[in-house]
């Protein structure tokens, strides 16, 4: 078998998909169904991710054409970019979580504007974050053909929604916070959980504030980590990152990582108010950053502070045109 694909279960492969930046590798997930083939995840659609995917089904004989299911764990570029060339080559049922569904329709609209909307840009300007180039940091996958995902899927998937693909059962499993819709696949008779980006062996995924976010999605995230505990899971299969099996350890060691940074934030706080901008460059100015990653930085810290203000460990005013945040 290919080193570009390895059997982690009976009949479950995962197989390496190349990515342009890092990380730089994505785990998508074939499932023989026993009649049917189930794929969980795309990568992106760039030739030498669907050379490599081809080359991985090819070790089984098998094509694309032959994926009867496809199921997006979320709508972001490694996960689901590839998705309408596959459906286009395979017909395919497409699975993606109506919330996700949306986001596709908003960042294929942002990708095709000319500047950023005016509400973007006060965002920006009220959270702190200085005057730039902003149109110089859209990822090249938005306007380089690697992001083409299917616009509206066959169905969406819906918390504790069964599908029934074959001899398989993949229970949906909604886990909001890095993205409104993500959701996992859990596989209860066989114990193993895909779980995209919301469970990571050795990282924690971007959970931000943006002008379109829900009003607390670090507070989602976490709920989302206490959520899947309540499962008896023996194998995780991660979007990055090697394979592992105790979920509840490494859920509860992303809490704990959430919450030092929070006390971390609000310490700064204490005796002074600042604008998540500010806080993320005292949090993260430790080295030398692309702005681009700064911004990031800042969505990040933001969701930190609306987190602690909702929960009222933080105080939130306006100081003149800007957001700032103390210590309550």
């Amino acid at each position: 078998m290919s080193a570009k694909i390895v059997e982690v279960h009976p009949g479950i492969y995962e197989i390496f998909l190349p990515l342009p930046a890092r990380p730089t590798i994505i785990n998508v997930y074939l499932f023989d169904c026993h009649g049917a083939w189930a794929l969980i995840d795309t990568g992106m659609n760039l030739p030498d991710s669907l050379q490599t995917l081809e080359q991985a089904l090819a070790t089984l004989n098998i094509r694309i054409e032959d994926l009867d299911v496809l199921i997006g764990t979320h709508h972001h570029p490694d996960h689901f970019g590839a998705s309408a060339e596959i459906k286009r080559r395979s017909g395919a049922q497409v699975y993606l979580h109506r919330l996700e569904q949306e986001k596709v329709a908003r960042v294929l609209s942002m990708a095709s504007m000319t500047q950023r909307p005016p509400e973007a840009l006060l965002f920006f300007q009220r959270n702190g974050v200085p005057p730039a180039n902003y149109e110089g940091m859209r990822p090249a996958f938005y306007s380089n053909g690697a992001y083409v995902p299917i616009q509206q899927p066959d169905k969406y998937l819906h918390d504790g929604d069964v599908i029934e693909v074959g001899d398989r059962r993949f229970e949906v499993v909604w886990t909001p916070g890095h993205s409104p819709g993500h959701s996992v696949i859990f596989l209860r008779d066989v114990k193993v959980m895909v779980v995209g980006d919301h469970l990571l062996p050795r990282i924690t995924p971007h959970v931000g504030i943006y002008p379109d976010s829900t009003p607390d999605p670090l507070g989602d995230f976490i709920n989302s980590q206490f959520k899947v505990q309540n499962y008896d899971v023996e194998l995780v299969l991660p979007a990055h990152g090697g394979t592992f099996h105790d979920h509840r350890h490494r859920a509860n060691q992303i809490i704990e990582h959430h919450r030092y940074r929070e006390a971390e934030m609000l310490d700064l706080l204490k005796h002074e108010s600042m604008t998540a901008w500010d806080v993320a460059r005292q949090v993260w100015g430790d080295e030398e950053r692309p702005f681009a990653q700064w911004m990031a930085a800042t969505f990040e810290t933001l969701a930190h502070l609306e987190h602690a203000y909702l929960e009222g460990r933080a105080r939130k005013f306006e100081r003149g045109d800007k957001v700032v945040f103390q210590t309550a």
